[in-house]
């Protein structure tokens, strides 16, 4: 589970730097949109400078028409054209038809936007200077100055459409392909990001499903240790068992019905004697042959399943001069249970 939240928050991690990373983008094209508009404005303010040397050549012999006329004879059209103003009188905006719109109109009427407002506030004589202004919601970068003519302050002003620069060709071309690499790159983050955040989640399940497989096999090599160990607990051709636990071998013996029995107890020298008895035990008996240590000198060996011939031909081959038989016991069924037979059997020969 936290391993999926922490994919999660990932992912979620990706989509907000994606985010973040085109608002950033998209703010650092305005500036340089901004910074590119800067530019040319100064460009621009070559040009109203030209302006001005053609308005002082004519001399103080011209008219306020003269210069009007030499403003209306320049190229204008409404994504760039000229204005002309006289104190707050507006002499000329665009062209004759747009001009007569504003006639009688204060300057401030035109220029009525906090920007344009402070741009022709802060307009120098004789030095061109310019600024973005806004105009009904349209952004233009305009150039303009203050010069005096005839003892009168006039302010000539050259306004462009930012969308006439911005959107030419190339610029725009060069735009758009940052904008779309830009994009593909981050869909392109956010797609890897989610793909990879699935697959790391069907990985996480399918660890889960192995842990749990390990685990249930874990389980199941401990169940089958713990079987190995019982089984090999009680397997006679590797094990002594004491006396303690005959009753219950008795028991089950009784409880499988398995017969014939025969009983075999041997009486030993020495303990030494006793233990490599049982030693040599392993190497001659099978599993079939159980061993008991009834104390420091008696070996019981129980014979299951042997047929009398057989197991006495091998009882007679195990003994010596420190380990001889004390006595036997060949019981054909449990009719009257092997308990009962063995332990009247061990009190004759211990009795002895």
């Amino acid at each position: 589970m936290k391993r999926r939240l922490n994919f999660f928050l990932i992912t979620v991690f990706v989509m907000f730097f994606s985010i973040a990373a085109d608002v950033f983008v998209v703010c650092q094209l305005e500036n340089y949109e901004t910074r590119f508009l800067e530019l040319y404005g100064a460009e621009q303010d070559g040009y109203v400078n030209i302006i001005l040397a053609q308005i002082n050549a004519l001399g103080d012999q011209a008219t306020e028409q003269d210069i009007t006329d030499i403003i209306s004879s320049l190229d204008g059209s409404a994504s760039r054209y000229w204005t002309l103003s006289k104190g707050d009188s507006i002499l000329f905006v665009k062209s004759v038809t747009e001009t007569n719109r504003y006639k009688g109109f204060a300057e401030g009427t035109y220029y009525a936007s906090e920007t344009a407002s402070e741009f022709m506030n802060s307009l120098g004589s004789n030095q061109a200077g310019h600024k973005i202004i806004y105009l009904d919601r349209d952004r233009f970068i305009a150039s303009g100055m203050v010069f005096d003519w005839q003892d009168e302050q006039y302010r000539v002003c050259l306004l462009t459409y930012d969308k006439v620069i911005l959107e030419d060709n190339i610029l725009l071309e060069c735009k758009n392909a940052i904008i779309i690499v830009l994009s593909m790159v981050l869909a392109l983050l956010v797609i890897l990001s989610m793909v990879m955040s699935r697959r790391l989640g069907r990985q996480e399940r399918q660890l889960a499903e192995q842990e749990k497989h390990v685990v249930w096999q874990n389980k199941q090599l401990a169940l089958l240790d713990e079987q190995l160990k019982r089984e090999y607990a009680f397997s006679a051709s590797k094990n002594v068992f004491k006396p303690v636990v005959l009753e219950e071998f008795l028991a089950k013996l009784d409880e499988k019905n398995v017969s014939p029995l025969h009983f075999a107890l041997f009486k030993a020298s020495s303990v030494k004697a006793r233990d490599q008895f049982f030693e040599h035990m392993q190497l001659v008996l099978d599993n079939r042959v159980l061993r008991f240590s009834m104390d420091d000198q008696y070996a019981l060996l129980i014979f299951a399943g042997y047929e009398k011939k057989d197991s006495s031909k091998i009882i007679e081959t195990l003994w010596d001069w420190e380990v001889y038989e004390a006595g036997n016991l060949y019981c054909e069924d449990n009719m009257n249970g092997y308990k009962t037979q063995f332990d009247k059997f061990w009190q004759e020969v211990s009795g002895r």
